[in-house]
């Protein structure tokens, strides 16, 4: 049996009923004293270093039961995690005469197992976090909630945030600390007095270790020494260029943090920079919503001034100038009030027309509903009728109908905006056409002139508001079309501009949806 025994690695001895060791491999034991070891030593003094049996003695439990059994101890021989088995051997009548112990070291595989519930408790931390975050809990709330996970995962005393604040960093939460000791002057010259601190690196190196010259900006190393603290690390929460502050933790006993600490430490440091963030965009998205409805509100007010205080005051002038036009008979007095009526008959059109595109660029939704515009057309061609005949122009409308769409009746300001421009741009004696067309899921209209065109540059641009192209001496306000593109654009369509075929003029088109049925 010695020769067996000698050969196992493990500490195997043999027990008798009077709990003295009767035989083992001794000599693979170095730990156990030479003078221990001689005789047949009570298994207690010699195994367990106790002068008496211990209170729940698993050996007498063997002998009285002749069952195996198995546990795990930290050996007080050598203070490793031993896995302690013991078997029972029986004599010529069946009972137990002696034990067996086998010692089997299993401190690496328990360093193993702790390693990786470790490595799970900060998964699940940083889990946590991230859920919460993403759920948009209360940034202070993350914070200490922060805190107090990264304490309780790394097994350290302290942790807390600091922030970055002008030229202090105050602490925004933290364990263990004392707040009002935790606001800390940039500029401190005292950062020597760490003996082990361990500091975070992007690189891809070993954990670093700085003795007596560390170089963070946060920690308060003074404050670090007075509370007896001896090892550290530090992450950045957000960019390095412009960060939010740090997470540090610290504790009183000489530790050397490992890359997975380090690793679990950032990927805590980046939830919160995250939240941050969104916090950041939260109130942004407030303060540019502010500015939207300041925005709204003064559009309303400046509509209100043209519609009212502008507008009336040009109603008068008109009123009293038609009054004199037509009283007056004298031909230089009379060309005179042509001029203020034509001027003054510009300055009511482009105060409605602002006050048209202010109150359409207010709106975010309008009601469609099933019309054939074909009706509305014609009205508009008839109310134009006049200035067409006084310019003799010709005039041809392809059109049949019925075209069902779905419109708001405001599209009759399109209509009324392209003809009317055909017929100010048109010569005496020129041509002008409307036809309609199916083009998919939408009607498409075109109003074609032969006035002068629109050179290719300028073909975006008149769409734009105070935007026209140069066209001789007729003047505009440069909102027509800019009206007419964002009522298009309202009903879901596009409006566009081409060169007449025939080469002289232009073709304006845009498009409906159509409804299935009116």
């Amino acid at each position: 049996m010695k020769k067996t025994l000698s050969s196992v690695q493990d500490l195997i001895v043999v027990i008798d009923r009077d709990m003295r060791i009767v035989t083992s491999n001794w000599k693979n034991c170095d730990s156990i004293a030479a003078n221990e070891k001689m005789g047949h030593p009570l298994c207690y003094n010699c195994l367990m270093k106790q002068t008496k049996p211990c209170e729940s003695c698993r050996m007498l439990e063997v002998f009285a039961t002749g069952k195996c059994c198995s546990f795990e101890i930290t050996d007080p021989i050598d203070n490793k995690a031993k896995l302690i088995e013991l078997s029972p051997l029986f004599d010529d009548n069946g009972n137990v005469s002696m034990v067996v112990r086998h010692a089997k070291d299993i401190s690496e595989c328990k360093s193993i197992e702790n390693i990786l519930k470790m490595r799970e408790k900060q998964q699940a931390a940083v889990a946590k976090l991230g859920q919460e975050g993403l759920a948009g809990a209360d940034l202070g709330k993350l914070m200490h909630e922060s805190v107090r996970l990264v304490t309780d995962t790394l097994n350290v005393e302290y942790c807390r945030i600091m922030k970055k604040e002008d030229h202090n960093a105050v602490m925004v939460a933290g364990v263990g600390w004392e707040e009002e000791n935790n606001t800390k002057n940039e500029s401190q010259s005292s950062k020597n007095d760490i003996v082990c601190y361990t500091l975070y690196s992007d690189c891809e190196e070993d954990s670093l270790i700085q003795d007596n010259n560390s170089q963070d900006k946060f920690s308060g190393f003074s404050l670090l020494q007075k509370n007896g603290i001896v090892s550290g690390m530090d992450v950045t929460i957000g960019s390095r260029e412009d960060p939010y502050g740090v997470m540090n933790v610290h504790t009183t006993q000489r530790r050397v943090f490992t890359k997975d600490d380090m690793h679990f430490m950032q990927s805590v440091a980046n939830v919160l920079a995250e939240a941050i963030s969104r916090k950041e965009a939260e109130e942004n998205l407030k303060k540019y919503a502010k500015r939207l409805e300041d925005a709204n509100h003064l559009k309303v007010l400046f509509t209100d001034i043209l519609t009212h205080d502008l507008l009336n005051p040009a109603n008068i002038i008109r009123g009293f100038t038609e009054e004199l036009i037509i009283v007056e008979d004298e031909d230089s007095k009379q060309n005179l009030l042509d001029k203020i009526h034509k001027n003054n008959e510009r300055m009511i059109y482009m105060i409605e027309s602002a006050s048209k595109f202010i109150k359409l660029e207010s709106i975010d939704d309008i009601k469609f509903e099933e019309y054939d515009f074909l009706p509305i057309l014609e009205k508009v061609v008839r109310n134009l009728g006049s200035e067409m005949n006084k310019k003799d122009i010709h005039f041809d409308m392809k059109a049949t109908g019925p075209y069902p769409s779905f419109m708001n009746p405001i599209m009759e300001e399109v209509f009324l905006n392209l003809l009317s421009n055909a017929i100010k741009f048109t010569p005496p004696n020129g041509r002008i056409a409307i036809s309609i067309s199916d083009s998919m899921d939408k009607w498409k209209i075109q109003v074609t002139d032969t006035g002068p065109g629109i050179n290719n540059n300028d073909k975006e641009m008149i769409f734009e508001r105070f935007r026209r192209a140069e066209k001789g001496s007729i003047k505009g306000s440069g909102l027509g079309l800019a009206i007419a593109k964002r009522i298009v654009e309202l009903h879901g369509g596009e409006i566009g501009v081409e060169n007449n075929p025939i080469g002289r003029g232009s073709v304006f088109w845009f498009t409906i949806r159509k409804a299935p049925c009116i």
